[in-house]
């Protein structure tokens, strides 16, 4: 079979994906664009059809124009699509996503099922990976797949603040969580806690364990990384971790979950040491491709009018890389710069996103001053660690396509210890990424914004 054939049947196969979406979905507005998407591969059938060898031609222009007359029948049923007010905005900026939002993540929610779901000895785990990444998020959906034999006590360490009654404040704040999951534990003492807060956290627990019965629980800690920075203040003991390694081994049927931005090999300290064997490490990075493209085109909002041409998606996914924050953050920016033109500026847009609104909202200098929680973050954690970490940024942001090891050396010495130390701290964190003999940065964005701001 020829290229150009070959070339046809894709067109035609993603008709049929399409034709197979206007089916399944509920939402007219999906069934609308949907629709239109396969229209659009019929269309690009028959532009291309003269290409095509004479031998073939006729079975594909056969094919093309079923699928024509199918999709025309069906456009009668499903209709077409007005916007007379703004579009709720169902793209999250910032904060977890919670709820049917709450998309790309199902290998780790699968992953962490079968740990806790299959067994009477639920494994812990830290989630580690890079600042918004979703590890919250997980942490914050996972309760509703867990089955009524698995209770979870989720606990942001970042409430706490600087944790000034120490032991007393953390372990009050998993109490109170683990009797929300519990109903029918009494309240915590909280002048015990004061008092002997060890002794009264491991009472708790005994409670606990009664309660149970044949469930598991789980308390997860997120932002784990609070407890070494009260350690180093002496908030704490530093051998917390003992502490819980203690409860881990002696109540098997209660596990934690860690998050953060590490592995627990990965602090700078030895306080976490105890757990290293303990602790089964799953980590949370960038999302596929597919699952951007989910996330983008198919939000949790009942007929939502809005869709994405192919090139603004593929646009987005180059931008990213699959960055979970910024793949909202694009998607958010896109729908209220919609909103803007069309209902307080008066024009007249399709409601299909185009290459060129991405590229109107990345070009906003106010997409960056509202991403500034992620790129400022990135920035802040190459301050720490190895060192060269930020003057390598600064230098590679200058090359969009990456440079290879020998454009480094020149730059920074053909031996450097600390560049290399910094370049395999920053791979790690996936800031950059070595790839066909290039290191570039993972997110497009990042760099654009290092290249820009610093």
């Amino acid at each position: 079979m020829h290229p150009e054939t070959w070339l046809a049947l894709e067109h035609l196969q993603r008709c049929a994906l399409e034709a197979l979406a206007v089916q399944k979905r509920a939402s007219k507005a999906s069934r609308s664009w949907a629709l239109n998407r396969a229209i659009g591969e019929v269309v690009a059938v028959q532009k291309m059809v003269g290409t095509i060898p004479q031998t073939e031609r006729a079975l594909v222009e056969e094919i093309a124009k079923s699928w024509q007359s199918i999709l025309v029948s069906e456009s009668a049923e499903v209709g077409s699509i007005s916007i007379y007010e703004p579009v709720k905005n169902p793209y999250v900026a910032g904060d977890p996503v919670v709820g049917p939002g709450f998309k790309g993540r199902e290998d780790t929610i699968r992953e962490l099922k079968q740990l806790w779901c299959g067994t009477t000895k639920p494994p812990s785990v830290v989630l580690y990976g890079h600042r918004r990444m979703g590890k919250t998020s997980i942490l914050r959906n996972i309760n509703s797949h867990l089955g009524s034999e698995v209770r979870l006590a989720y606990v942001n360490l970042l409430i706490l603040g600087g944790a000034e009654r120490g032991l007393s404040d953390l372990f009050l704040a998993i109490a109170d969580e683990i009797r929300a999951s519990l109903p029918e534990l009494p309240q915590a003492d909280m002048d015990e806690f004061d008092r002997h807060p060890e002794l009264a956290f491991k009472q708790y627990l005994d409670l606990v364990q009664s309660a149970l019965g044949k469930s598991r629980l789980i308390i997860a800690l997120d932002e784990f990384e609070k407890l070494e920075e009260w350690m180093n203040a002496g908030r704490i003991p530093g051998n917390l971790l003992d502490t819980f390694r203690g409860y881990i081994q002696k109540d098997q049927n209660i596990a934690f979950a860690f998050a953060g931005l590490h592995k627990l090999e990965e602090m700078t300290e030895d306080y976490f040491n105890p757990l290293f064997a303990s602790v089964r490490p799953i980590r949370v990075s960038f999302l596929s491709k597919d699952a951007a493209f989910q996330v983008l085109a198919n939000p949790a909002l009942e007929d939502y009018p809005l869709d994405f041409s192919r090139e603004a998606l593929e646009c987005i996914w180059q931008l990213t890389g699959g960055q979970p924050y910024l793949v909202q953050l694009v998607g958010h920016y896109l729908v209220s710069r919609f909103n803007r033109l069309t209902f307080e500026q008066g024009k007249q847009l399709e409601p299909v996103f185009s290459l060129e609104d991405v590229e109107a909202v990345i070009a906003d200098p106010e997409f960056y001053s509202q991403g500034r929680y992620y790129f400022a973050g990135i920035w802040g954690q190459a301050g720490q660690g190895a060192e060269g970490q930020k003057e390598l940024l600064k230098f590679i942001a200058a090359f969009p396509n990456g440079i290879p090891m020998e454009g480094i050396a020149a730059r920074f010495g053909p031996n450097s210890e600390n560049t290399a130390s910094a370049l395999r701290e920053l791979e790690r964190h996936d800031v950059l990424q070595e790839k066909d003999g290039q290191w570039q940065f993972t997110v497009e964005l990042m760099r654009r914004w290092v290249k820009e701001f610093r």
